[in-house]
């Protein structure tokens, strides 16, 4: 199998990177793994993202849904599978697409962190480790390997694939990173918007931005490009 159709001309694939809703938690709360709940909004963000991928009439026989196992993503990838074609898309959970694990601060208030674990991670934000958890740097790593393995699988189509990948802020970041060849530490400063969605098209394992961080079907016509 290859990149081109009968014709012979390359396949062009679009990947949607979609960040999960609301979370019912307080803005203080570290929280990366942590399994929260979803606030009251979430019907209405789901519908949100229905009304999205249905205006975009994609080909339902030639999409699939990944999602992070996160219930924040998970439920949101459920519903949506439910709302167009549950038959005939697949829905796959991936474990390298969770966020970064923040080990012993998941849960955990600023505060009961502490400044100085906090100017600790701020002076070496790529390579200090959560305690329990993983780095940035591992984070990245973990995140990137899944993404060229999804590449490498979508090369062996033979017609044109569209990819809804449900997941968090730090996973699209460190996507984002690795195809616009954005420094790591440049790419943490990235504004990923809840229920954004940023749309790649692959061609040949090369993925070229058409649009990121888009939030066009919550408020009206509104896009930012970073």
């Amino acid at each position: 199998m290859s990149d081109k159709n009968q014709n012979n001309f390359p396949i062009a694939h679009n990947i949607y990177l979609v960040r999960h809703g609301a979370v019912n938690l307080s803005s203080d709360i570290c929280y990366g793994q942590l399994d929260c709940e979803l606030t009251d909004s979430f019907e209405k963000d789901l519908q949100s993202l229905i009304d999205y991928f249905q205006n975009k009439q994609l080909k339902t026989a030639n999409m699939q849904i990944i999602s992070s196992p996160l219930m924040r993503c998970l439920n949101l990838a459920k519903g949506l599978q439910q709302s167009i074609q549950p038959t005939f898309i697949p829905l796959k959970m991936e474990n390298a697409f969770q966020e970064i694990n923040f080990g012993d601060w998941e849960g955990k208030t600023w505060e009961q962190i502490g400044q100085q674990a906090i100017e600790d991670w701020n002076a070496d934000l790529l390579d200090y480790q959560f305690p329990k958890g993983e780095s940035a740097r591992q984070f990245d790593l973990r995140v990137v390997t899944a993404w060229q393995h999804l590449l490498q699988q979508l090369s062996s189509a033979t017609e044109p694939q569209n990819v809804v990948l449900i997941t968090h802020a730090g996973v699209i970041r460190s996507i984002l990173s690795h195809f616009l060849k954005i420094p790591l530490d440049h790419a943490l400063t990235l504004k990923i918007d809840k229920l954004s969605v940023s749309t790649l098209r692959v061609v040949a394992q090369q993925a070229q931005l058409s649009q990121c961080t888009a939030i066009n079907h919550i408020l009206g016509q509104y896009l930012r490009v970073y």
